[in-house]
């Protein structure tokens, strides 16, 4: 027979055993696939660049009722640097747990910490990120919600110059993939220098590090908490699926892409990296971007990883009714509990 469509390779491919596919039955082999699969994805996400000196500094400073903003920028690798808001709880017992809260798509870091498009103060919860940065403050953590690339301020020029929401990540990702990096490399360098920088806060717990993050944040820090085992909790929020079913049968935006991954690995195999350290799911029923089924189907092979280490009740889901947005209905008492 012939075939004229051009994926069919591709899904053919698919379907083929993957290289470092969870398989193991013993701990022994788990340690083993762990080390290769970590490996190989510093390798596929572009490798890391060198650790230059944080240089931190505070540019402005805010007071709220039960908490503090400060605004921070500091160098996260040569040629480039991190802005960031760090949220101090008010009457507290310090030090305290750390986390960095990690916005999807949208206009950046402030859309989590409740500041509008035109920069003024908002008083209530909007839009599907929920001011989660907020409501990790109030929940006593010290919150650290850090601009990822290609969004905000740390956007190109001509991009800046077009509207809030106008993202850099076409421009950079292939760029970057052109160059042998990736755009997700860089988000994941910046996550685990910006727990370098909580580390020299004399307010943080430094060995109680956890990270939150919704949609592309949720990549980030499944990916993040994948390779840095100073993030003892995350909390994945509207992104554990199947590369399958989610970036490629849906449109999504080129951040998302890891040339090579599959031939290695699907994204429930970078998830079970975290185990045993504490990982918590979220998503819609009704998320339209990261289909429910795909995402039960992840939490099941996931789940293999935890059970097999003896610890299934450190990997938790929160399934709830909803669409592609922030759950929080579990996600706050479970940093609690693990932090």
């Amino acid at each position: 027979m012939r075939n004229l469509r051009p994926l069919q390779p591709f899904l053919t491919l698919y379907e083929k055993p993957r290289a470092y596919e969870f398989k193991a039955e013993t701990l022994e082999e788990w340690e083993a696939w762990r080390e290769r699969l970590k490996e190989k994805l510093i390798e596929l996400l572009g490798g890391f660049p060198e650790r230059v000196p944080l240089e931190p500094e505070i540019v402005e400073k805010k007071g709220f009722e039960d908490y503090t903003r400060e605004k921070i920028i500091f160098n996260s690798a040569p040629d480039i640097s991190v802005t960031g808001y760090l949220l101090v709880p008010k009457r507290i017992n310090l030090p305290a747990p750390g986390v960095i809260a990690l916005h999807g798509h949208g206009y950046g870091k402030d859309d989590i910490v409740g500041i509008w498009e035109d920069g003024t103060e908002r008083t209530i919860a909007d839009g599907y990120q929920k001011d989660f940065g907020i409501s990790l403050v109030r929940h006593g953590f010290i919150t650290f919600a850090i601009e990822q690339v290609c969004f905000g301020e740390r956007r190109e020029p001509e991009d800046i110059a077009r509207d809030k929401y106008q993202s850099s990540c076409r421009k950079v990702s292939f760029w970057a993939m052109l160059l042998g990096k990736t755009v997700l490399g860089m988000r994941v360098w910046d996550v685990m220098r910006a727990i370098d920088y909580l580390e020299t806060r004399k307010e943080v717990m430094k060995t109680s590090i956890g990270v939150m993050g919704i949609s592309g944040g949720g990549m980030s820090a499944l990916f993040s908490s994948a390779l840095d085992e100073r993030i003892n909790c995350a909390v994945v929020s509207g992104y554990l699926n199947t590369f399958k079913d989610s970036i490629l049968s849906v449109y999504h935006c080129e951040c998302n892409y890891i040339p090579g991954i599959l031939k290695y690995a699907e994204m429930y195999d970078i998830a079970g990296l975290i185990a045993p350290r504490y990982l918590l799911v979220e998503s819609g029923t009704k998320d339209n971007i990261f289909p429910i089924n795909a995402t039960k189907f992840a939490v099941s092979r996931v789940k293999r990883v935890y059970e097999l280490l003896g610890c299934p009740e450190r990997f938790e889901t929160d399934l709830f009714e909803g669409r592609h947005e922030i759950s929080g209905r579990k996600a706050f008492d479970f940093l609690k509990s693990c932090l």
